[in-house]
């Protein structure tokens, strides 16, 4: 009973503490641009239960409030509860042009503000306007050069209630294809409401010629109203709609480029951080340098390994150096893929004097300006002091504790002398804090079910050996290596590896073992003379990454439909 009454005590602490950075308010919508007759939902979040709701008229000087629902939520995770509330409004634009959601406030907090752009109003193109369910296909560009990415839009146009609507797969030989979204808006056409679902997907194709996007199926059933139990909705006749069809030019690369230069992105940014500050390092002791890439328009496999210029040929150069791997990331946002792909290097200063690091310059090709850009990191200098006469506040000889605790160089942070008093406040909080987990640690929980995703990757998978192939062919090794690695990540989710080694043992394949050694071997032991190094055999990755290929579980089967829909509309 005391431990009932303590572990109580301690939970109402910790979340009296905490109630103040729970209770935001923010704005997000579905859509920042749209047409004059078109809708967008807003979704304002207040983290915390409340009575009443924020002032939303300042929304109305530029739109019209279609609709408004209010929504509460709490949930409650390792004896901590929390709470939100939201409310869910449909709004109309009263005017074309760049216009405001405002920032509102609430009990004390502010919201952020959005812009919203509204295009003057359009007819759908498909000459199907008078049926009641129609469809619309367009796409960002009638040419591009190869792996350049092409956005494709697909929209289903109803005025009348669908259910159990599906759209099939899009499959083109030798392109990447990744769906980057799905919204849902209302449009009026010809006076008449119609709900408009939006589908987009990122396609890059990787061989010149003519590209052809297919045709894409799209079934539903016409829900009926009333039937022999009234009121109920009933599977009514079935529709069938076809895309339009699309056909592009797709431009070799240009001859004067090489293929490990071959990054076509609309805007390719570098940022660098470092472990400190200081321009003064010491004899032995590592700095970490992080170089953060981001490639609108790119998959992070599409990214270029940074340049190794600063890899040391001798012991007498200065510093050695400790790559990390690279770690990649896909995200999605309003202009398609955004690649990130982030490399860390330890490097330890082995003599005393003046050390320059030299520039790093990343060549990649602007769609935008259909020219060759450069961008660019500046050199930076240290000065080297001995270990003896440095300051004796840290040990450099801890590598591994570098990589981890090290803050990043764009994030300062700021020291302050602590009082007696509130080392004493942060001694106890961290006392009550313990003795809360060891409570919990003690009573006997039931185990987590344990939850994997759905293997549905079969499709990606086949991509990304053929991405793998591409990079093999135009024997861009480093992009190749990393393209293994997010395959592993796909095929083996449950244990991601994070090397080759450890991708081979996972596979138990010998061959694949050996050929990732040789494969490290030509990117990473620069100093290993060229007549002692082996060559990497691409077909032979290939070959045995093909053969094990993931197999798509059907306990596992996610449904491939899109959700039902039950609009309400008027005519």
């Amino acid at each position: 009973m005391k431990n009932y009454y303590l572990k109580t005590a301690l939970t109402f602490l910790i979340l009296s503490a905490c109630a103040s950075c729970w209770a935001a308010l923010s704005l997000t919508a579905d859509r920042t641009e749209l047409e004059a007759n078109e809708t967008l939902q807003l979704t304002v979040i207040y983290g915390d239960t409340a009575a009443g709701e924020p002032d939303f008229s300042p929304i109305q000087r530029d739109f019209e409030i279609v609709s408004n629902s209010r929504q509460q939520q709490s949930s409650r995770m390792n004896g901590t509860s929390t709470s939100s509330t939201s409310w869910k409004m449909l709004l109309l634009p009263k005017r074309q042009g760049q216009l405001s959601i405002p920032a509102l406030s609430f009990k004390g907090h502010a919201s952020n503000s959005l812009k919203i752009l509204v295009r003057p109003a359009n007819s759908a193109g498909n000459g199907a306007v008078d049926q009641p369910v129609f469809t619309e296909t367009s796409i960002d560009k009638n040419s591009a050069y190869i792996q350049e990415q092409i956005i494709l839009t697909q929209r289903l146009y109803t005025s009348v209630q669908l259910q159990d609507l599906s759209l099939s797969e899009l499959e083109i030989p030798d392109v990447l294809v990744q769906r980057i979204g799905e919204t849902q808006f209302q449009k009026v056409i010809h006076g008449k409401n119609h709900l408009v679902v939006e589908i987009k997907f990122a396609v890059f194709p990787q061989t010149a010629g003519k590209l052809s996007i297919p045709a894409q199926r799209i079934s539903a059933f016409e829900t009926s109203r009333g039937g022999q139990f009234g009121g109920f909705f009933s599977r009514g006749k079935r529709i069938l709609r076809l895309t339009e069809a699309k056909t592009l030019d797709i431009m070799p690369r240009p001859a004067h480029i090489a293929p490990n230069q071959w990054m076509p992105s609309s805007k390719l940014s570098l940022r660098e951080t470092w472990s400190h500050h200081s321009n003064s390092l010491t004899v032995g002791e590592p700095i970490i340098r992080t170089i953060n890439i981001s490639a609108q328009g790119l998959t992070a496999a599409q990214i270029q390994p940074l340049p190794t210029i600063e890899k040391p040929k001798n012991e007498n150069n200065g510093f050695k150096i400790y790559p990390d791997q690279p770690k990649l990331e896909d995200q999605q946002n309003a202009q398609g893929i955004l690649g990130l792909r982030s490399e860390s290097t330890a490097m330890v200063p082995n003599q005393e004097g003046a050390l320059t690091l030299p520039a790093i310059e990343i060549e990649w090709w602007d769609t935008l300006n259909k020219r060759m850009q450069t961008s660019r990191l500046p050199a930076r200098s240290f000065t080297v002091i001995a270990a003896d006469t440095a300051p004796q506040n840290n040990s450099g000889d801890n590598l591994a504790a570098a990589n981890n605790t090290a803050p990043a160089l764009n994030s300062p942070s700021v020291q302050s002398e602590t009082s007696p008093v509130t080392r004493w406040s942060l001694t106890l909080n961290a006392l009550l804090i313990a003795a809360l987990v060891a409570l919990l640690y003690l009573r006997r929980t039931p185990p987590r079910r344990k939850t994997t995703a759905p293997i549905t990757a079969i499709s990606s998978s086949k991509q990304q050996l053929k991405q793998i192939e591409k990079l093999a062919a135009d024997n861009s090794l480093g992009a190749m290596r990393d393209a293994i690695l997010q395959w592993g990540a796909e095929a083996f989710p449950e244990q991601p590896p994070r090397s080759l080694k450890q991708l081979g043992t996972i596979m138990e394949n010998d061959q694949l073992l050996e050929q990732f050694a040789v494969l490290d071997q030509q990117l990473f032991k620069a100093e290993i003379e060229n007549a002692n190094r082996a060559t990497v055999n691409s077909k032979t990755i290939i070959k045995n990454l093909q053969a094990y290929m993931p197999k798509q579980r059907s306990a596992d089967k996610a449904p491939s439909g899109l959700k039902p829909l039950y609009p309400d509309y008027k005519s």
